[in-house]
């Protein structure tokens, strides 16, 4: 979505992007992604080019809420749950040549303090969810998950939180995108000037390293089903900070039409670091447990 030019070439140049360069994304209506369908597709674009709208990006980067934690390469996991996402398209806008809005995903954030494998699972939920005014809602099934990792965070307290509007985000992209977001590749994003103990602080940029990403559904590269969850396996990350941004992926979803435009559509997040110990593992160690305890007893007995 862009209000900044023609609507209908905009509209074109976003299907032909993903419909021809689809390696790594396509719609769940879609088969396959020839240069047929994106005939097809065009045909229904220019239809709907004068419906679609696009919402200022304002919602500052921040992960309240959404901080996994620490982790090494002990088995263990976090769970997080009371968070939402605004419509249901945030992360697919995010894989053209035109970038997506921030404001439409939720960053989370975890440490790792050693190379280890990691989970990555977000499913939908609805709960009590309270927004950046403090007002409470109730937020609602039917979100399908995408989400992309990435090494690196945003600005952290007390740095100024980084946005997409920001003077320095938006002269670090390409004139007429829709905002920073990019769920395919590396982007980045900055904040305002800002000052520390009285000391100015200028205005800078947050890099995100993208690793990869996962998204539910049936189209190519999807996870096949669609269901609501979305899962996949990070092998070997290195130790570090990550960002993980969590969007919708219905990519028409963004029609003015949409009743549910700006529905807050309800998220559970897990993690899991570590490797699973397997089974010959546990079997050893309940063996070591019951010759320790044979031992024990026969001290006792003598």
């Amino acid at each position: 979505m862009n209000n900044k030019y023609s609507p209908t070439s905009a509209l074109k140049r976003k299907y032909v992007d993903i419909l021809k360069t689809e390696k790594h994304i396509s719609l769940d209506n879609q088969e396959g992604t020839n240069m047929k369908n994106a005939f097809r597709y065009l045909s229904a674009a220019t239809a709907i080019a004068t419906t679609i709208i696009s919402l200022p990006a304002m919602a500052h980067v921040g992960y309240t809420g959404r901080n996994f934690g620490t982790f090494d390469n002990t088995y263990s996991t976090a769970t997080l749950s009371g968070q939402a996402v605004t419509g249901n398209y945030g992360w697919v806008d995010g894989t053209d040549s035109d970038n997506g809005d921030s404001h439409k995903l939720r960053p989370y954030r975890f440490t790792l303090a050693k190379e280890t494998n990691v989970t990555l699972t977000f499913e939908q939920a609805t709960s009590q969810v309270i927004d950046h005014l403090g007002n409470v809602s109730t937020s609602q099934l039917g979100l399908k998950p995408g989400f992309s990792l990435y090494q690196g965070l945003a600005h952290l307290a007390p740095m100024k939180a980084d946005y997409d509007s920001a003077e320095i985000s938006v002269a670090s992209r390409a004139l007429g995108t829709e905002g920073s977001f990019k769920a395919l590749a590396d982007w980045s994003v900055g904040n305002d000037p800002g000052e520390l103990s009285g000391t100015p602080l200028p205005a800078s940029l947050s890099f995100f390293k993208y690793i990869g990403h996962a998204y539910d559904g049936t189209g190519f590269g999807s996870d096949g089903t669609p269901d609501g969850k979305v899962s996949h396996t990070f092998m070997n990350l290195k130790p570090g900070d990550y960002s993980v941004f969590v969007g919708g992926t219905d990519y028409f979803a963004q029609e003015a039409s949409n009743p549910d435009l700006s529905t807050k559509y309800g998220v559970t997040a897990t993690l899991v670091a570590g490797v699973v110990p397997e089974p010959e593992v546990y079997a050893m160690l309940l063996a070591g447990l019951g010759l320790m305890g044979a031992m024990v007893r026969r001290r006792s007995m003598h």
